[in-house]
C-alpha cells in the first residue's frame, strides 16, 4: 500500500481532474503518483432485429475516427444505470429493454481512476437522438460476426468495445 502524504491539484476540467501526489512506500521512502481522476463511464451493447448499435465518432486525442459501442460518461454523483439509459437514447435515439449488466473494466490503470460498466439490451421504443452540441456521431449497425471481424483486422481497436465483446461472447451472447 502507498499512502498519500500531499496532493496538488494541477487540472480541473470538465471530464477530468489531474493531481500530483507525494506518496509514501513501504520502506518509508517517498515517490510522486500523477493521477487523472474520471468519474467512469458506461458503454452498451444495443441490440436490434439481430444488429449491434455503434458509434463512428472522430476522436480528438488519437486523431482518428473510432468505431465503438454507445458510451458516455458518469455525471457527478450519477449511477452508472441511469448513465447507460440516458445515453442509449443520446446516441442510438432508442431506450433499452431487458438490460443487462455485464461487469466493468478499468481501462487505463496505470494514471488513471476511470471505471467503464458495461451493459447489454435490446432497443426498445424510438425516442430520437440528441447528441451534445458539440459531438458528431455517425450511427452504424453491425453482425456479431462483423464486429468480431473488425476487431480482428484491427478496425476496432476501442477497449471498452473489445472487452464487452468478451462478456458477450462468455455469456453465449452472439447475435
Amino acid at each position: 500500500m502507498e499512502k498519500q502524504v500531499k496532493r496538488e491539484e494541477i487540472y480541473e476540467g470538465k471530464v477530468i481532474h489531474v493531481v500530483k501526489d507525494q506518496v509514501a512506500l513501504d520502506d518509508g521512502s517517498l515517490a510522486y503518483r500523477e493521477v487523472v481522476l474520471h468519474n467512469g463511464g458506461a458503454c452498451i451493447a444495443l441490440k436490434k432485429d439481430g444488429l449491434y448499435y455503434m458509434v463512428c465518432q472522430y476522436r480528438y486525442s488519437l486523431g482518428k475516427e473510432m468505431l465503438e459501442f454507445p458510451a458516455g460518461k458518469i455525471e457527478k454523483g450519477e449511477d452508472p444505470d441511469e448513465t447507460i439509459l440516458r445515453e442509449a437514447v443520446e446516441e442510438t435515439g432508442y431506450s433499452v429493454k431487458n438490460i443487462r449488466k455485464m461487469g466493468s473494466i478499468i481501462p487505463t490503470c496505470g494514471y488513471c481512476s476511470e471505471r467503464i460498466h458495461l451493459y447489454y439490451g435490446e432497443a426498445d421504443e424510438k425516442l430520437g437522438q440528441h447528441f451534445d452540441p458539440d459531438e458528431r456521431i455517425d450511427l452504424k449497425r453491425f453482425s456479431f460476426a462483423q464486429i468480431k471481424e473488425m476487431i480482428r483486422d484491427g478496425r476496432i481497436d476501442d477497449a471498452k468495445t473489445i472487452a464487452l465483446m468478451f462478456y458477450l461472447q462468455a455469456e453465449g451472447i452472439d447475435g
